[in-house]
């Protein structure tokens, strides 16, 4: 099969976001590439958050440092909050924009990793089997899948909150 980008001239795809188009709108190859970017992002972030965390969670020494210093997770999140201010008054301009992704990523895997440090390890352990099973699964479709969803509109929306209220 061939590549989907090379059908589409980068300077014809960049003018269509100029003038108001989105990805919703676009053709189905764009769509596809679009959420293969998003979940090769969201993959690394989720990798990184796994890695911070059982650091923080199996060195004694980093977990004893940690519930010494309640001011981290202050510390953590208002920098994730002005991150991701930079981040709105920065959205356009790359690589500026990952670089300031990545800081953000960065921040929150150690704020979650503050947080694991106060919970039993098979509690944290059954909780990322479960997280990375679901989004392992998800990505895998996402990636695979030519099918498009977007027919189906606020149904998506709707469903995991009826599941949410359901399972109250």
């Amino acid at each position: 099969m061939a590549d989907p980008d090379s059908r589409y001239p980068r300077s014809s795809i960049e003018d269509d976001f100029n003038y108001g188009s989105s990805v919703a709108s676009a053709s189905v190859h764009i769509r596809m590439a679009f959420l293969r970017k998003v979940y090769s992002i969201l993959s690394l972030q989720v990798l990184l958050t796994t890695v911070t965390s059982t650091v923080f969670l199996y060195f004694e020494s980093i977990r004893t440092f940690v519930h010494e210093s309640p001011a981290l997770i202050l510390l953590f999140s208002l920098g994730s909050l002005g991150l991701i201010f930079a981040l709105t008054l920065n959205r356009h301009k790359y690589p500026l924009n990952l670089y300031l992704l990545f800081g953000f990523t960065l921040l929150e895997a150690l704020t979650v990793a503050v947080v694991v440090t106060f919970y039993d390890v098979y509690i944290i352990l059954q909780a990322f089997i479960l997280t990375t099973t679901v989004f392992f699964g998800l990505t895998m479709y996402t990636l695979q899948s030519k099918r498009d969803f977007s027919k189906f509109g606020a149904g998506r929306c709707r469903s995991p909150s009826f599941l949410w209220i359901h399972h109250l």
